[in-house]
């Protein structure tokens, strides 16, 4: 049966991440033990209510019918006023599409762009999605990897110009990054927006993470300076910011004559983000000062108790992230991050991410998520210190 369907799903294997969690989950079945698990990347704060009962009254009101393909009027206006009061720009709701999610954002760009062998140039690690989304559509995957240094996370700036030309297609960037919290800078983002102008490739920016920047009020955007002609499409989220993981639902925003070409891809994978879900996003840009204000907050406390440990343990080389909520770091002598997590979850019952899911420059490493609360974070870490501050 299986020789007669896609042979790129048969050969892709579940994320090591998935495949740590689901090792996790069934570790706790058996055992009856309880893992802590800080393997995904969400916080444990559930959705404000603020959010949800604009939702919950959309669906009162009956709003469960089919809607635009590229979001309601008055969310992509609502979206279109956020950006330009964030980031200090100036775009118009037909710059905007609604999506299932910025990873149905990111599919649905790869449709939009990539053909058989076309070049993708990806900053790594990175989260590993991107990748699959790539090989789905045989897309050729070249990447130029961070480095962890004293100051923290770096790129070969040179490097990364020198391998983008007339032959790639795609050039990715996930900044504010995941896993490791880097932040491309403004110059950098002038340098590379303009060498790409010139090869002609795409910019696919993944901007999630934007609003968890703990120095600034928001992450640089390339949308600050770049011009309605560039190849350029920004992926955004409800998820992150706004405690919205569950909900899926994000944005693109693209020049403005991709929208109908963005409105029948989403036509023929999910006929359109559900109305009475983008109520709840209509909620939450509306009060977003509030919620992400408080959000940076708690991630700040979080940061600071998990890093004030995590940074004398023996075993560890870490460097503080300025952005994102994670924890990203080496471990000394750990040559298998994946079998190591593993090995964590029994002996610790603490669930983490493993580097290698991240690609190859994330082996050796090991990323907790440390948007949880107080309790949380200390309990982990009382359980993995034996482990990670250890001689051996």
């Amino acid at each position: 049966m299986l020789n007669n369907i896609n042979k790129e799903i048969i050969s892709f294997k579940e994320t090591e991440i998935m495949e740590v969690a689901n090792f996790g989950r069934n570790h706790a079945i058996v055992t009856g033990e309880k893992v802590y698990p800080a393997w995904f990347g969400e916080g444990d704060t559930p959705t404000d209510k603020i959010i949800y009962d604009k939702a919950v009254d959309a669906l009162v009101k009956g709003k469960t019918f089919y809607t635009f393909q590229n979001g309601i009027p008055n969310l992509r206006l609502e979206i279109s006023k956020y950006m330009n009061e964030i980031f200090k720009i100036n775009t118009k709701p037909d710059n905007h599409s609604v999506v299932t999610g910025g990873m149905m954002g990111l599919r649905l760009v790869c449709d939009l762009i990539l053909s058989d062998n076309d070049e993708v140039v990806i900053v790594g690690p990175v989260w590993p999605n991107i990748k699959s989304s790539v090989l789905l559509k045989k897309g050729v995957i070249k990447e130029v990897s961070l480095t962890l240094g004293k100051s923290g996370w770096n790129i070969d700036f040179q490097l990364l110009l020198k391998s983008i030309s007339s032959s790639t297609k795609m050039v990715f960037i996930n900044s504010p990054g995941n896993p490791t919290g880097w932040v491309i800078t403004k110059e950098q983002q002038n340098q590379l927006l303009n060498h790409i102008r010139q090869t002609g490739s795409w910019l696919i920016s993944d901007e999630v993470y934007h609003q968890i920047i703990f120095n600034d009020t928001v992450a640089p955007s390339f949308l600050q300076i770049s011009l309605p002609n560039d190849r350029l499409i920004v992926i955004n989220s409800a998820s992150k910011s706004f405690n919205m993981t569950g909900w899926r639902i994000g944005w693109l925003t693209h020049p403005e004559e991709l929208g109908e070409h963005i409105a029948k891809l989403v036509q023929i994978t999910t006929s359109g983000v559900p109305e009475f879900l983008q109520n709840g996003l209509l909620s939450a840009l509306h009060n977003y000062k509030v919620i992400t204000n408080e959000l940076k907050l708690n991630l700040i406390k979080s940061r600071d108790l998990m890093f004030a440990r995590l940074k004398t343990w023996s075993r560890v080389e870490c460097s503080v992230p300025e952005a994102a909520f994670y924890a990203f770091f080496k471990v000394k002598g750990m040559d298998n991050s994946l079998e190591f997590a593993k090995k964590l979850i029994v002996e610790t019952k603490v669930g983490v991410a493993p580097g290698i899911a991240f690609g190859e420059s994330g082996e050796g490493h090991l990323r907790i998520c440390f948007a949880a609360n107080e309790d949380f974070i200390n309990a982990i870490m009382d359980r993995l210190e034996p482990v990670l501050n250890s001689k051996s």
